[in-house]
């Protein structure tokens, strides 16, 4: 289990940053992010995905693990030599126990907090957003392709340009702007200007002679600017001792969902002990694919749930528990179910693990 817990978490996330790299380079090339934090914000990201990553993870591993042994034969021998179901889903249990405490520190203190820090680092490349993620030599698409930027050298600092070129599009009108120098300044209002000194300003509709040309010693350009972090990814960020204190619905789902990351881990651990159970015939993957849509169907519902009390459609004392109460059910029903009745369930220790005749 351990090493299949290893091989299984490794690939997912390798699949998971391999798509946010990507993501990232679309951001650099965007002029959004700067290149030099790629490697910062995918590994705070990283930290953030683990919460939902190692469950799944978990699941898996304990799903193949298991199908492995049942194909193998290898759990017939076993409980053909005395060592009970029960026996087996209790090791299991403790040894997800263990693992969840991980998944729990992950959820409400590290992820969080690595989120926190994200945004806090997205924040300041907003600010900052302009000179800074403009790499000297490079045509730069800006205000989603609207705008073309070029600067061919930067000082050290990077904050002032040389050899600026800049092409906008607004209706049917091109401008086009060339400067030797500029620089951004910021108001004490707290706007920001990108201004251009020594340069030329050309105005008219591409195909027409008749063109519209202005030389100008200073020239100011207002950098419009976004907003980066919704309201809802600031709460995702926030801690949980302050989602504890709030009574804010949407705080409260946050605060549930992040305590449910550790509760499935167990849950799911001990579902995958019984859809784990296949023929010889069934191969050792008979059951995986059911096993995932299992999980698709558990996750969503945690999601609706989440919805709900964000909502106010569901009361937050019942909130998303329901979801792991009804996992918990069809568990005892199929640890029922495969260990031969109640008496069997709540017998000893002692008594469930003595060997067969």
């Amino acid at each position: 289990m351990a090493s299949t817990l290893l091989a299984v978490t490794l690939v997912l996330f390798l699949i998971f940053v391999s798509s946010w790299f990507a993501r990232l380079l679309g951001q650099v090339a965007a002029g959004f992010v700067q290149a030099d934090a790629i490697f910062v914000l995918l590994g705070l990201r990283s930290v953030d995905a683990l919460m939902v990553l190692l469950p799944l993870a978990f699941f898996l591993s304990v799903l193949l693990a298991f199908g492995r042994l049942y194909n193998d034969c290898e759990m017939t021998a076993m409980l053909a030599c005395g060592v009970s179901l029960l026996r087996i889903t209790r090791f299991v249990f403790w040894f997800g126990l263990g693992f969840s405490i991980i998944v729990g520190a992950i959820s409400l203190y590290f992820g969080p907090a690595a989120k926190a820090e994200r945004y806090e680092l997205q924040d300041e490349m907003l600010k900052n957003s302009g000179l800074e993620a403009i790499a000297a030599g490079q045509f730069r698409a800006l205000a989603d392709g609207k705008v073309v930027f070029y600067a061919e050298r930067l000082s050290d600092d990077g904050k002032f340009m040389e050899n600026v070129f800049i092409q906008g599009q607004r209706d049917d009108s091109l401008n086009l702007m060339v400067a030797a120098r500029g620089y951004q300044r910021d108001t004490p209002e707290g706007r920001r200007y990108l201004v251009l000194q020594d340069g030329y300003r050309y105005e008219g509709a591409p195909g027409e002679t008749d063109f519209r040309i202005i030389r100008y010693r200073e020239h100011e350009i207002l950098i419009s600017k976004k907003e980066l972090v919704l309201a809802e990814d600031v709460i995702a960020a926030m801690s949980s001792r302050e989602l504890w204190n709030s009574d804010q619905l949407r705080q409260m789902a946050e605060l549930q969902w992040r305590m449910s990351m550790p509760v499935s881990v167990v849950l799911l651990a001990l579902l995958a002990v019984f859809l784990s159970r296949t023929t010889p015939r069934q191969g050792r993957y008979g059951k995986f694919f059911f096993g995932i849509l299992v999980y698709v169907i558990y996750s969503n519902l945690l999601g609706v749930a989440r919805t709900w009390v964000e909502h106010g459609k569901i009361n937050p004392m019942i909130g998303i528990w329901w979801v792991h109460a009804l996992l918990l059910l069809v568990v005892v029903v199929l640890t029922v179910q495969h260990t031969g009745g109640l008496k069997v369930l709540f017998a000893s220790q002692r008594q469930s693990e003595k060997p067969r005749a």
